[in-house]
């Protein structure tokens, strides 16, 4: 986590400002670098650019920052206000961002501002253990810590809330801690290819993730995002948006499916215990060879509807067809429709159905649609 550490002459400015009651100049500072640390670690979580690594920039919300900053003085003024006036920020807008489409500003923090990162200190703690037991200690942090970290990436679990409502906000992952600290000392000591702001964004979200599952005695806590659509995504760190390295360490000894083929899997699953409930013949693949195929000979599948797909005058690059084709049998996969025919929404949008998006060279489509071999995946699929 970053922490950091304000000039002294902050808060002697703000108290001299607003001298009463006593000790307001230090619980107003004390809440606003709560604010920035946040702020700065959520930044941290998301990565930063090249660029912004380079001029040490951070993308966060001023907005957020300003509201809840904190207020000071009988006239409420907020103190990300009072410190911008008086020319004692501790951070300096370099881009201004746009609330209206989400826009995060562009800031990098003062001189008045010391900064403390563990990843400035990760290398040189690696460095100097000379044991697996030394990397293992250093690796895991000390209780209170972890503890700190739990607290300040879940507030919720500080207050007496009911559990049916932390179920509904969270989930907690198993995490294989022993394979994340080796993902760590591997990427530190070892990775050549992972480097910059990539490397440090990956150490970051492993040591939160050993950190977490240290503190929780092997488990990782992750904040739901329902999707309007229904689909069910997670905020700040976790298996989704992590790299692939780092999630195969954090899981451990599981198996890992191609999200492209994932609902294939399933259905085929589902369908083998429906042939066993039925009492029917259970050679699967004299049921659904095609699926089948699908699943173990992809690459010969895909190349084989490709080469009567894409002919020699069709528009789309030939580094594109593949995952054209990926992307059309997965929609099929998902119900979608044969119709090229699109609509109006509720609110005037025009809406095209989802392979007139995919493929969208009507000849191209007209020979997806008119092969055999799509017509009976297509049947499969029903």
């Amino acid at each position: 986590m970053i922490k950091i550490a304000l000039d002294g002459s902050l808060e002697i400015a703000l108290g001299q400002a607003f001298p009463k009651p006593p000790g307001a100049a230090h619980r107003a500072l004390t809440k606003y670098v709560a604010v920035v640390e946040s702020l700065l670690n959520a930044a941290m979580q998301r990565g930063q650019t090249p660029e912004e690594k380079k001029l040490n920039l951070y993308a966060v919300s001023l907005d957020e920052l300003a509201n809840k900053g904190g207020q000071i003085g009988p006239k409420k003024i907020r103190v990300h206000k009072w410190l911008r006036d008086n020319h004692l920020e501790v951070v300096q807008t370099v881009v201004t961002g746009n609330k209206f489409s989400g826009q995060l500003s562009q800031v990098k923090l003062s001189k008045l501002v010391t900064v403390d990162d563990d990843l400035q200190v990760l290398a040189a703690g690696l460095a100097g253990a000379t044991t697996d037991e030394d990397i293992d200690a250093y690796l895991s942090g000390d209780d209170l810590c972890n503890a700190a970290l739990f607290d300040y990436l879940y507030p919720e679990y500080q207050v007496e809330w009911r559990l049916e409502k932390l179920n509904e906000l969270f989930d907690w992952v198993p995490v294989d801690i022993p394979s994340v600290k080796a993902y760590v000392v591997w990427l530190e000591t070892e990775s050549k290819l992972i480097k910059g702001a990539k490397k440090d964004t990956a150490l970051r979200q492993a040591l939160t993730i050993i950190g977490v599952a240290t503190h929780t005695r092997g488990h990782f806590v992750q904040r739901r995002k329902i999707s309007p659509f229904g689909r069910l995504y997670y905020e700040g760190t976790s298996v989704q948006n992590v790299n692939r390295e780092l999630r195969r360490a954090m899981l451990g000894n599981c198996w890992e499916y191609d999200i492209r083929s994932s609902v294939i899997a399933w259905k085929m699953g589902f369908a083998r215990s429906y042939l066993h409930d039925q009492g029917l013949a259970s050679d699967i693949k004299a049921h659904f060879p095609l699926s089948l195929l699908y699943l173990e000979h992809k690459a010969d599948f895909m190349a084989t509807i490709r080469h009567y797909v894409f002919t020699q005058d069709s528009p789309v690059p030939k580094d594109l067809q593949t995952a054209l084709l990926k992307q059309a049998f997965t929609a099929i996969s998902f119900g979608a429709r044969q119709t090229a025919t699109g609509w109006l929404d509720a609110a005037g949008n025009w809406n095209n159905p989802a392979l007139v998006e995919i493929i969208k060279n009507g000849d191209d489509r007209a020979r997806f649609l008119a092969d055999q071999t799509v017509q009976a995946w297509w049947t499969s699929c029903r």
